[in-house]
């Protein structure tokens, strides 16, 4: 699609920008992490491997679920019982947009969809995926994802999503796998699925209006527009592969070799929060109101996005073939290599 093509020469062009403002490097190591935290003032602020106190780490996110996910382990004290004092924010953008921050080492550690991590390093940016992120549910129902639709669009199921506009968060992420493989499923011409970018809460009011004909959206937003009468007439992600790896979290190769035990130790506190949750989801789910601001009714309905916390690699390696397949990339990554976490 073109808009991948528009995303993918964009990110080249700055990944090469970056590098070689850096020096063939990325950015700055572990003791460039902001000194303020989580943690209350515990952090070992010269970001030393092996020193004593907290090492500081800095971490963008996606915000909605992905965040929350975070959150709740920093609630819990996971991140801390590794000796890591985080300081979370909400990601600035949205897919490959975001990673020159992480590149220039305005943060540590960023949360990615797959499509945008495998993007980039595929455009040869020194990135590891060191612990998986969301995936989807084994059931359709499940999905924290949906394709809505207006009440009376004459759209039912996703064999009518053709020649169609469709909303979607950010161009070349992990949107352009889903439309791809419904483009595909239904023997569609390129192009029958016109992607239009826009922010998820804005996605709703665009389908509302007419601007677009379908919108691709995440909780909570999907239950937002259901209950604003809006019609679920797809589960993209669950139609690609049930429980689809949907996101990952990324730090630079420079960070990982100055100091492998952080990278370890925080992929462990994200197995640890994703074991918690899924041990006892319903105390996720009751704190998800004070972690993102969340309707306390609305918290009790979303569907929640699972959390398996290592990387998956039949999820990664499928992702990466069929990006290469829908010419998302020129060539599949490295997955051994990529993954270490």
């Amino acid at each position: 699609m073109k808009s991948s093509m528009f995303a993918r020469t964009a990110l080249t062009a700055s990944a090469l920008l970056l590098l070689s403002a850096c020096g063939g490097s990325e950015g700055g190591g572990l003791s460039d992490a902001p000194d303020a935290g989580s943690g209350g003032g515990n952090a070992d602020s010269s970001g030393e491997c092996g020193g004593e106190g907290l090492t500081a780490l800095t971490m963008a996110e996606t915000p909605g679920g992905p965040l929350s996910f975070v959150s709740y382990g920093l609630q819990q004290g996971h991140f801390e019982d590794e000796g890591i004092d985080l300081t979370l924010t909400p990601s600035p953008g949205g897919g490959t947009t975001s990673v020159p921050g992480l590149l220039q080492g305005e943060y540590d550690v960023m949360g990615l969809d797959m499509v945008s991590a495998i993007t980039s390093i595929e455009a040869g940016l020194p990135l590891k995926m060191i612990s998986g992120g969301s995936s989807t549910s084994d059931e359709p129902d499940g999905d924290f994802s949906a394709v809505l639709v207006k009440p009376d669009s004459p759209i039912q199921s996703r064999e009518d999503l053709q020649d169609v506009r469709m909303g979607v968060n950010a161009l070349g992420n992990v949107n352009e796998l889903a439309i791809n493989d419904i483009i595909e499923e239904n023997g569609s011409a390129e192009g029958a699925i016109s992607p239009v970018e826009l922010p998820f809460p804005e996605i709703i009011a665009a389908i509302g209006r007419g601007d677009v004909d379908a919108g691709i959206l995440i909780e909570p937003f999907v239950t937002i527009g259901a209950n604003q009468g809006l019609r679920v007439v797809d589960r993209p992600w669950v139609g690609i592969k049930p429980g689809l790896q949907i996101g990952t979290m990324v730090m630079t190769e420079e960070k990982i070799d100055e100091c492998p035990e952080v990278a370890e130790n925080f992929a462990a506190a994200v197995q640890t929060t994703a074991d918690d949750i899924r041990e006892d989801p319903e105390s996720f789910r009751a704190a998800l109101p004070s972690l993102i601001d969340l309707d306390p009714a609305l918290a009790e309905e979303i569907n929640l996005i699972q959390w398996r916390g290592a990387s998956d690699m039949e999820s990664v390696e499928l992702t990466g073939q069929l990006m290469a397949e829908y010419g998302l990339i020129d060539e599949e990554i490295d997955y051994e290599d990529a993954v270490i976490g």
